[in-house]
């Protein structure tokens, strides 16, 4: 016989919000479940709960989580059927760079139905307590990655970005770097310019966190989705042994002072399975990024000789790299079967943050100000007005020049998913004039949103 959920509400129990589904017609059982915010106690449940479900994360891997700086056990939504956990999802609270701005986020991640109670609402009742904390924790957007796209979809989230990452042998890559080059000969032998030191690559020391911590700050300034991590998020990010090795380009000589040391440091890659997870650089130097992949390929060839995966935002000039070797470049939407999908929790909020880049955006394309544009917003009338010194929105009006978009494409144009032109040219956008059409264009252009992938990456 199949179920059926006969009542459906909200309560607070326990000084806790919590979604109460009555279940009946269960072949094995039938009762109350609730839906809440976990408590440390519930910790060992959960994680017996996520390795019937998924087959991970380990002990070591959940003990990670729990030492993250930022974590609370109010972090992790439950379902429960009296003493048993049905049901869970994680959030992570993170702030992400978003061009000038610094954004707070909502990772959704481990969010899972046991399979016997699938199909009776829970899912839904936990996604909905997910939405609230991110709400209540300030989050703008939400993010996740999954391959149930269809259940999230119809709960609001849309595709929110892109994987991006190239793939070549080793072997292929190694012979490509080791053909000279005429541009960099030529540099070379330039009598004008100054004779460069010998760059050194080798293991990173965990003194040299630092080093870390100012290349990734000067690399991930004005970019779209990285994210912000304090000293001590790097901490856990270093202790936690979520890769395999840190590698660092050093100017001149292996032998440094602590007090010298830092600055000499002018690049790092940290590599898992052949797979660069993260590779920046001061870009003092045009060798540096190559000097560390051919350590990095001379040493998989040495253990593994498994191909070289390079994950990296699409303008990466080492994806061209790997493409001349003979390897592949994926931007694609889905890969492995998973898609990332977001949802921008309040739009017309985040349209007011966004306010300086909007006015940013207006200047460099030559539009005059002020600027207006009127917003019909699945038949919801707004006006975004740019002006020399800010933008503001007004709701009641959409004045000559709109735009008619639906809730979830404006907030796709919002976080640069997708540009108005494309949107245009796939009929979801409709502007009432030319005028209206240019200034779309010109305010919501496709954006390099991309989600590095160290910060959630298992132990």
């Amino acid at each position: 016989m199949s179920s059926s959920i006969s009542t459906q509400r909200t309560k607070v129990l326990d000084g806790l919000l919590t979604n109460i589904i009555q279940l009946e017609g269960l072949p094995t059982s039938r009762g109350t479940v609730t839906v809440s915010p976990a408590q440390a106690g519930d910790h060992g449940p959960i994680n017996r709960f996520l390795q019937n479900i998924f087959r991970k994360p380990t002990s070591t891997d959940f003990a990670a989580q729990l030492e993250d700086p930022q974590y609370e056990p109010s972090d992790r939504i439950v379902a429960r059927l009296g003493n048993q956990i049905i049901g869970h999802a994680r959030v992570q609270m993170r702030d992400v760079h978003f061009g000038d701005l610094q954004l707070p986020i909502g990772y959704v991640c481990e969010m899972a139905t046991n399979p016997e109670f699938r199909q009776h609402g829970i899912g839904a009742a936990i996604l909905k307590q997910v939405h609230s904390l991110m709400a209540e924790q300030g989050a703008a957007i939400g993010f996740l990655k999954t391959p149930a796209v269809r259940f999230y979809q119809n709960n609001g989230w849309f595709v929110g970005g892109r994987h991006s990452y190239s793939v070549a042998t080793a072997r292929n890559i190694l012979s490509q770097l080791r053909t000279p080059d005429p541009a960099l000969l030529d540099q070379t032998h330039n009598p004008l310019l100054a004779p460069q030191q010998p760059l050194n690559i080798r293991v990173w020391r965990r003194v040299e966190q630092e080093a870390l911590m100012r290349l990734y700050h000067v690399n991930t300034q004005g970019t779209f989705g990285a994210f912000v991590r304090s000293d001590a998020t790097w901490r856990w990010l270093l202790n936690r042994h979520s890769f395999e090795q840190v590698y660092v380009a050093i100017n001149g000589t292996n032998k440094m002072t602590i007090q010298g040391g830092y600055d000499a440091i002018l690049g790092y890659a940290i590599v898992k399975d052949g797979q660069i997870l993260e590779l920046m650089t001061d870009g003092s130097r045009n060798d540096i990024a190559t000097g560390l992949l051919e350590r990095i390929c001379g040493d998989v060839i040495e253990q593994t000789d498994m191909p070289i995966r390079l994950d990296a935002p699409n303008h990466n000039p080492l994806h061209k790299m790997l493409l001349n070797a003979g390897g592949q470049y994926y931007q694609r939407t889905v890969i492995g079967g998973e898609v990332i999908l977001a949802n921008v929790l309040k739009p017309i909020a985040l349209t007011k943050q966004l306010r300086h880049q909007f006015n940013n955006r207006v200047r460099a394309g030559g539009l005059d100000l002020p600027l207006e544009l009127g917003l019909c917003i699945d038949g919801k009338k707004y006006a975004l007005t740019i002006t020399p010194r800010s933008a503001k929105v007004t709701r009641g009006k959409i004045g000559r020049n709109y735009i008619s978009i639906s809730k979830i494409l404006f907030s796709q144009l919002l976080i640069g998913v997708i540009s108005a032109e494309e949107a245009a040219a796939n009929k979801q956008l409709q502007a009432s004039t030319r005028i209206a059409a240019q200034f779309a264009e010109t305010l919501f252009p496709q954006l390099p949103v991309w989600l590095p992938p160290l910060d959630d990456l298992l132990a």
